[in-house]
């Protein structure tokens, strides 16, 4: 083989190389666009089946914390200590529902079912929420845990998401939040629903606490995501109490 065929051939490797590094490099920011589109399009879907308001939740002053009849007191004795909770090994990717959460079939959606909005002005998020904790799904959307009480009712709902980066914004800045901040959260049928944060907590991934019902017997959303950012030691848990209307 003559030197210019070698020099060539050098040259087709080398151009080959630096194609695959920059396909390589720039597939993590391609598949975080298309999961963008993505949670963009599910959110327009929701919000254009959702029926319209003049007046939302999220224009108004919140009121004092009311719940169960009387005035709360935002605090972290709010919420059941991680020792009161009974032993489980149960987690938000768990597919398994935990014994002592029993819902009606005829009221549970669907896996995978496109089921509200989550709005936390705070950090600038609105973000799409579907049924069930599937990888695919959260690629996309957060997710509510079926295993929990829905979003609303009394007990304590639990919403998992991202905080990696990988796939858009999801619960990346979700640590920036601090007790009594605000967060929203819209059904697909328009109800919406205000809740306050009292309690933020850093747990191992095998801590029972994301299962924590409010002690004050009200209705508690908690969102559940990754910390350290890319790391994911541990797990990052911010609860919040329901405003009554």
């Amino acid at each position: 083989m003559g030197k210019t065929h070698k020099r060539a051939l050098l040259t087709a490797v080398l151009i080959a190389a630096a194609l695959a590094g920059l396909v390589f490099a720039l597939s993590p920011a391609w598949e975080r666009h298309r999961a963008e589109e993505k949670q963009e399009a599910m959110l327009s879907r929701l919000e254009s089946s959702m029926p319209q308001k003049e007046n939302s939740l999220q224009n108004k002053e919140t009121e004092p914390f009311q719940n169960a009849g009387r005035t709360v007191r935002i605090t972290a004795d709010t919420a059941v200590p991680v020792d009161a909770v009974k032993e489980t090994e149960k987690t938000p990717e768990s597919e398994e529902e935990p014994e002592t959460v029993k819902k009606p079939e005829k009221d549970m959606p669907q896996a995978g079912a496109e089921i509200g909005i989550l709005s936390i002005p705070k950090i600038d998020a609105r973000l799409p929420v579907t049924a069930g904790v599937s990888e695919e799904q959260l690629k996309i959307s957060e997710g509510w845990v079926m295993q929990t009480e829905m979003i609303g009712s009394v007990g304590n709902a639990v919403i998992a998401g991202h905080r990696s980066y990988t796939y858009g914004k999801h619960f990346n800045r979700l640590g920036e939040l601090e007790t009594g901040d605000e967060i929203f959260y819209t059904a697909a049928d328009g109800t919406e629903m205000c809740f306050i944060v009292n309690e933020i907590l850093t747990v191992s991934p095998d801590d029972p606490a994301v299962f924590a019902a409010p002690l004050s017997g009200g209705s508690q959303l908690t969102l559940y995501t990754c910390t350290p950012v890319k790391v994911a030691t541990h797990r990052l848990l911010v609860r919040a109490l329901r405003v009554e209307e």
